[in-house]
């Protein structure tokens, strides 16, 4: 099922909740929203964003904070960005002070003064637009990593009654897949850990009297199928188009049936986007004492193809310690030519790489719960990056969350990757360079930084290619020296490449936009099991803070139109086995042959004035693509112009945080409950005092 897409007003003291409706296929409810001033510990107003209670469908976002600044601490990347990095969630993010105390003053001069004609506020009451939005949720510790992140907690609630229906349970760790429960080393239960109502959020209602909607925006507008109610989503199709959602992206369809990817213009806006894989700082550290390995290992190519994708262990290349990997000058030297004797044709021997071995319950149990009577696994072996998020990967009372299923939600590969970490460059003669490598399917996409001419050259090579030639592919317009330490971002999303330098965007000739071949190989390799790689050529650098984050997957999860008459239709999965392409991600080629028999792209066409609207966690969320149409229109995706009621632009109010007792305040309120055909009180609060507003996650809504 899907969470409810309703928004409320935050004047309302009412909570929303997930379920608060029925949905299209899986999806229960959506995200509605309201209006109003939204002070203290304000209800949820009217407008919706959907998101999925199915067991199979876990997907979110973590919410915490990076550290900014300094030689060995993480530099910031946004906040979206930053919350997926893991520090504490309440530490601020790296904005400046002018531009948050600029966006607090315009915020609530237009919630105040202007209001009723121009501005309204509303509460999100489910996670159907996380990460970019959130609903009623909860802060997690994990007890194993120290990651902090976000799971939703709107399954809770009867959204129609404010009730109490179910209790959360357990949470996933997003980061080291800890189921995180009572044990000897968790303060507190996850249960009895308390609920924050979801973001209070200004919606802007000027813009759209005088231009067009734009693509990308995050629009409040009227459910077709009842439009007394409003809901939230991210404006996917314009009027006239063809949209496709395959494979995780969204393409625009010509009228000559080629197809054009979607992407966002601005990089900036795309990388606050990311959900987390894997961050370094917070490893799975109990595991890894016990024999688990590192997930960053030095590796090089084997000779014979043996090792995982032809890749094994190098003793004598990086450096590790418990805190970074240093790459020296001599080992640097070493390096495989092809082709030309130039530095952009030099491909080094000697790696840093990711692999994605991914810690089950059942390995935890090994190293927490079963003293040492269960052995931890031998041997665990890679897998393909899916499309698992913490923030739906919960248990509970009632079967919410993902109870009974062991694929956790992640059962499709995701390809679109973003690297980030620290270097520090201590050494690097006038050719030398830092090399990163992103794999995709059947091609490495690579970005050279030459410390001491400043250049950023982009390449790309195929894995059939005979010597492994590159193809360029774009560089900087202008030159970027580097010395010293500098915080370094590559990414490859939705056909863009794109580097950011200390978080700037680097201007690219081109964009860093490539196409792909029709006859490209869309399939996983063996490669993409050792997806991410650092190295370089005539250098010495030291690289900490790694930090790996994907491309939201949207899934082509749809209403079929035989259905689409029928309030309770059921939707079609992108698959209907996820389990078992879950238990094939460590073997790419049997993971590709069982997608491509089971898959299902979804195809929507829009007429004039009509618009396409997309939840951003798209497993739990009921959007377009599972509307019924019980209203009998032409299109039951489609949400006409005059239905728009304006864009969401700022996060005016995210969330209180309790302090004294131990962190978790005082409860001055209960939630209420259905007993025995009685309302009564229970003994789980509801609002806590004393509390501090956490300001620096007020933001601009991107």
């Amino acid at each position: 099922m899907t969470s409810s897409d309703r928004l409320e007003h935050s004047e309302h003291d009412t909570a929303a909740s997930e379920g608060d409706r029925p949905a299209a296929g899986r999806r229960s409810g959506a995200d509605p929203v309201g209006s109003g001033s939204g002070g203290g510990n304000p209800p949820t107003g009217g407008f919706s964003s959907a998101a999925s209670s199915d067991p199979k469908h876990a997907a979110g976002s973590p919410d915490g904070s990076a550290a900014a600044g300094g030689a060995r601490r993480r530099a910031q990347t946004g906040t979206p960005a930053a919350a997926q990095s893991g520090t504490p969630a309440d530490q601020p993010p790296p904005e400046t002070v002018r531009e948050t105390v600029e966006s607090i003053v315009v915020a609530f001069i237009l919630a105040f003064l202007f209001r009723t004609f121009e501005a309204e506020a509303f509460v999100i009451p489910t996670g159907s637009m996380a990460p970019t939005l959130l609903g009623r949720h909860k802060d997690v510790q994990c007890p194993q990593c120290g990651y902090r992140y976000m799971v939703g907690a709107s399954d809770e609630i009867d959204s129609e009654t404010g009730l109490l229906i179910k209790r959360l349970e357990t949470a996933y760790c997003p980061n080291c897949r800890y189921r995180a429960v009572h044990d000897d080393q968790a303060a507190m239960l996850v249960r009895d850990l308390p609920p924050f109502t979801g973001d209070r959020i200004l919606v802007n209602k000027f813009p759209y009297e005088f231009t067009e909607p734009k693509r990308w925006d995050v629009v409040v507008f009227k459910y077709p199928e009842e439009p007394q109610t409003n809901y939230i989503k991210r404006l996917v199709g314009l009027p006239n188009e063809t949209i496709l959602i395959e494979r995780g992206d969204v393409f625009l369809v010509g009228a000559d049936g080629e197809r054009r990817i979607l992407r966002k213009r601005d990089p900036n806006k795309q990388r606050r986007l990311q959900i987390l894989v894997y961050d370094d700082d917070h490893r799975e550290q109990r595991l890894i004492e016990a024999g688990w390995p590192r997930r960053w290992a030095p590796m090089r190519r084997s000779d014979d193809g043996t090792g995982v994708a032809g890749w094994l262990r190098d003793p004598n290349g990086w450096e590790v310690d418990e805190t970074a990997y240093r790459l020296t000058s001599d080992v640097a030297a070493a390096a495989r030519i092809t082709g030309e004797d130039v530095p952009e044709r030099v491909v080094p021997e000697h790696w840093l790489r990711y692999r994605h071995i991914v810690p089950t319950e059942r390995d935890w149990e090994a190293v927490t719960r079963d003293s040492g009577r269960r052995q931890l696994r031998a041997n665990p072996q890679p897998q393909l990056i899916g499309d698992f998020c913490g923030y739906n990967a919960v248990t509970g009372t009632g079967g919410m969350g993902v109870v009974g299923s062991r694929s956790l939600g992640e059962a499709y590969w995701v390809g679109d990757l973003t690297i980030s970490f620290e270097v520090d460059l201590q050494q690097a003669g006038a050719d030398g360079f830092l090399l990163i490598e992103l794999n995709e399917g059947v091609r490495k996409y690579r970005c050279r930084l030459f410390p001491e001419s400043g250049r950023v050259v982009l390449s790309y090579a195929d894995n059939l290619s005979r010597f492994d030639d590159e193809v360029p592919l774009d560089a900087a317009v202008q030159p970027y020296p580097l010395h010293g330490v500098h915080r370094i971002c590559f990414a490859n999303v939705d056909q863009r490449l794109s580097v950011w330098i200390d978080d700037e965007l680097v201007p690219l000739k081109n964009g860093g936009i490539y196409e792909l071949p029709a006859t490209l190989n869309p399939s996983p390799q063996p490669e993409d099991l050792v997806p991410v790689g650092i190295s370089g050529f005539d250098i010495a650098c030291e690289i900490s803070h790694l930090l790996l984050e994907r491309d939201i997957y949207y899934r082509s999860e749809h209403l079929p139109d035989r259905q689409a008459y029928f309030s309770d239709a059921q939707g079609v999965p992108e698959s209907n086995d996820e389990d078992r392409l879950y238990e094939l991600l460590s073997s790419p080629y049997d993971w590709y042959a069982a997608y491509a028999e089971t898959m299902r792209p979804a195809l929507f066409e829009l007429g004039p004035d009509e618009y396409l609207m997309l939840g951003d966690n798209s497993p739990r969320s009921r959007d377009s693509r599972l509307w019924p149409n019980v209203r009998d229109a032409e299109h039951r995706h489609a949400v006409k112009r005059r239905a728009l009621v304006g864009k969401a632009f700022f996060v005016y109010w995210p969330h209180g945080t309790p302090f004294l007792n131990g962190g978790y305040g005082y409860p001055v309120r209960y939630h209420k409950t259905l007993l025995g055909g009685r309302i009564v009180k229970t003994d789980y609060a509801s609002f806590r005092i004393p509390f501090y507003p956490t300001v620096w996650r007020m933001r601009r809504i991107r």
